[in-house]
């Protein structure tokens, strides 16, 4: 006796053309320019994604937009701009979002109106920004498809956050599968229930999984009950029935539900997620009556949908946890195992940080593939090299986190010599500069998992900043940190105020003392009266993504204290610093002239000052800008000549028009004959490729005497003047040409 037909009548599907219009997609402008408003709107009245218009929501104000997302939490894009009622509003509105609505899947773009505002990497990646752009850069078809495409993406995350939340309803709804996450306690679960169901206590049930396109006497049985619990992890070939394997043959070639001999089999799939097929076998030896078909029809949906569920949790799970690239534990599978340990644990428990040094310019030089090569070699080897009970995951893109006992004390001595060793890579040796960090858990009872994270990546931007290839974190390092921070703050701040200034210190010609021009540079007095070392504010201006703000404002103070000179009657140049993130900003080079050119000041008047390193590091992006300047008859001065890693072919082709001597150099003359002769031949480099040549730092009577001697004609110095104000230069100015 069989049924033809399917067991359950499911509900057909609602056509196409009779499903409801779909709502609109909701984009939120939080802007305060009603204009630029305006245009969006306009903008966005054509667009259309995946059927579906589009629906702007506009807010003025950060608060404002706090009561639209709450009301709104279908959002998908936010359009944002960076500042409105002050600096910080952006980005506390982004927190906001993230942290305290918990909205993780909203796209949020960073809209501004000032070119070269872009926050750091590090800024995008804490506060959780998709994306960021100028609002002179956005076209209108260019704004459509950056839309477009966050929308596809924000709807993709909404459907995967939908499936979990679908998870978790199907779980709930069937308590006795509500904890079963893994195939075999799914299936066990799905036979004990339909048991329940159908009253069959004895007759035996059990299920089995049918490899595609295999025999169904190979399918493995994961889970029975009863009579046939015995056959668990056995195949079908193992039932000694032969009419129990003629009903599993022939439900098999179905792949339908049916009734056969006396037994009811349903066949589930999760073809959806992957290509497994699932078959119950419930020995019922009688028709099922209409009453237990319409409870099994009711179940069989959370059984249906479990199956994919379980599938899908198990890709899920896989994704969430670990790293696509190596298969190892990733930064989620970090963060809860560390939530997870006992507090005993955590006395016995060091986290180790290894960062990968210039991995950026590794992927550069080499390419992405070489890039990945280098982390599964590196991965490799520090399997090789540590014990089993040390776990490793994958925290960023160029970092690994070990968890590891404090007794198995991963030293110096022990990283140092690890990485002297070679990665083969491509039949070829190659050796990796790294930083490393320990944090001892004991230290961190009461904080939490991302709080311990960050700790122990923050220790290792210390280790930066402090030139150490490993270092070990230390309480007192927090207190570093939450002072730099407050220092930060008080930067912007001091920036917005203007509190920074500019003093000026003379270059001279040598035999005569005669001033040839002043050097810009940038002081900073705190409104409590102390004075902030350069190093200090500059480093923490580069690293925080202020530098462009602190250039400009040095540039215009530079500027402002060429008109006073000439109204003194004082007429020479004025050299000014530019940082790294300035020289590889596209933009930044017009916006200089621009602003120049805006004070009424001839290029002829000014000269650019960059380091070595910057001047070689990104030497075929900068060097066309440079040579244009030069061109309008701007100075170009590399400053701390002979410390960076030059070399013959760029020095031979460099943009510039001067060379400054690193002070130390200066420092040793008389003293060191290596030094005497790396001055010597920085003399003759500028007067075979025609560049002038100036000396820093020089301090005393012995270096200028040294110098002259050498053939040395341009210097600056301590022993000819400090760096003084502008109404005092004017004043030591006017006293030389006296």
């Amino acid at each position: 006796m069989s049924i033809d037909g399917p067991l359950f009548a499911f509900k057909p599907e609602v056509e196409a053309n009779a499903a409801p219009a779909q709502k609109p997609w909701k984009i939120l402008s939080v802007e305060d320019d009603a204009g630029y408003q305006a245009s969006l709107l306009f903008a966005l009245e054509s667009l259309e994604v995946l059927g579906r218009k589009a629906q702007l929501l506009s807010a003025g104000s950060a608060f404002e937009a706090t009561q639209i997302i709450a009301q709104n939490p279908d959002i998908s894009v936010i359009l944002l701009d960076v500042v409105m009622e002050d600096d910080e509003a952006g980005l506390r509105l982004v927190g906001t979002i993230r942290d305290v609505i918990g909205n993780s899947e909203v796209r949020i773009i960073l809209l501004t109106g000032q070119p070269g505002m872009a926050p750091r990497d590090d800024v995008m990646q804490r506060y959780d920004i998709d994306d960021y752009w100028c609002k002179s850069e956005l076209t209108n078809d260019h704004l459509l498809t950056i839309i477009t495409s966050n929308i596809r993406t924000w709807d993709h995350l909404t459907q995967l956050t939908q499936a979990r939340q679908g998870l978790q309803m199907v779980i709930d709804a069937s308590e006795a599968i509500s904890s079963k996450r893994d195939l075999s306690s799914f299936t066990h679960a799905v036979l004990t229930e339909i048991g329940h169901i159908l009253g069959v206590e004895k007759g035996g049930i059990l299920c089995t999984l049918l490899p595609a396109e295999r025999a169904a006497d190979n399918a493995a049985i994961l889970a029975a009950t009863a009579d046939f619990s015995s056959l668990v992890g056995h195949t079908v070939k193992s039932i000694e029935s032969s009419e129990l394997r003629q009903a599993f043959h022939e439900a098999a070639s179905r792949r339908d539900h049916c009734f056969i001999n006396g037994y009811s089999l349903f066949y589930f799939s999760s073809s959806v997620v992957d290509t497994q097929e699932y078959l119950v076998l419930i020995k019922t030896q009688r028709p099922l009556l209409d009453s237990e078909l319409n409870l099994l029809q009711v179940f069989s949906e959370n059984i249906s949908t479990g199956f994919t569920n379980v599938a899908l949790y198990s890709q899920l799970t896989e994704l969430a946890y670990s790293d696509p690239l190596l298969g190892i534990p990733n930064r989620n599978w970090l963060l809860r195992e560390l939530g997870n340990m006992s507090q005993t644990q955590r006395e016995q428990a060091e986290l180790v940080v290894l960062e990968i040094n210039d991995f950026t310019d590794i992927g550069i030089a080499f390419g992405e593939p070489f890039c990945n090569e280098l982390l599964y070699c590196l991965y490799r080897q520090l399997v090789a090299a540590l014990s089993k009970n040390v776990t490793i995951a994958r925290i960023d893109r160029n970092s690994f986190a070990l968890l590891t006992c404090a007794s198995q004390s991963l030293d110096q001595s022990f990283f140092t010599q690890f990485l002297n060793q070679p990665l083969i890579i491509a039949d070829a040796e190659h050796r990796i500069a790294a930083t490393v960090t320990v944090v001892s858990l004991r230290l961190q009872a009461n904080r939490k998992p991302d709080q311990i994270l960050r700790l122990a990546e923050s220790t290792v931007e210390t280790a930066h900043r402090q030139k150490l290839a490993y270092l070990a974190y230390n309480p007192e390092f927090e207190q570093d940190i939450a002072s730099r921070y407050a220092l930060l703050s008080e930067l912007r701040s001091a920036l917005s105020q203007e509190q920074l200034y500019l003093e000026l210190q003379p270059k001279v010609r040598l035999s005569d003392g005669k001033l040839l021009g002043f050097e810009a540079l940038a002081r900073w007095k705190h409104p409590n009266g102390q004075q902030i070392p350069p190093y200090q504010f500059i480093s923490l201006a580069e690293t925080s993504g202020l530098i462009g703000r602190l250039d400009q404002l040095i540039l215009q103070q530079t500027c402002s204290a060429l008109h006073e000179l000439k109204a003194a009657g004082i007429e020479v140049p004025i050299a000014f610093n530019v940082s790294s993130p300035d020289l590889i900003e596209p933009r930044f080079f017009n916006r200089m002239l621009s602003l120049i050119q805006e004070a009424g000041i001839s290029p002829g008047q000014l000269e650019l000052e960059i380091t070595e390193t910057q001047a070689v590091k990104d030497y075929s992006r900068v060097s066309p800008h440079l040579r244009k300047l030069i061109a309008l008859g701007m100075g170009v001065s590399i400053d701390d000549f002979g410390i960076g890693y030059s070399s013959l072919s760029h020095i031979t082709d460099l943009a510039a028009t001067t060379l400054k001597i690193d002070k130390s150099f200066i420092d040793r003359l008389g003293h060191s004959r290596a030094d005497e002769q790396v001055v010597d031949m920085i003399l003759r480099l500028g007067e075979c490729f025609g560049f002038s040549i100036i000396a820093e730092g020089i301090e005393t009577a012995e270096q200028h005497l040294a110098l002259q001697g050498l053939g040395c004609q341009l210097g600056q110095g301590y022993l000819f003047a400090r760096p003084m104000s502008l109404l005092k230069a004017i004043e030591w100015a006017r006293a030389q040409a006296s």
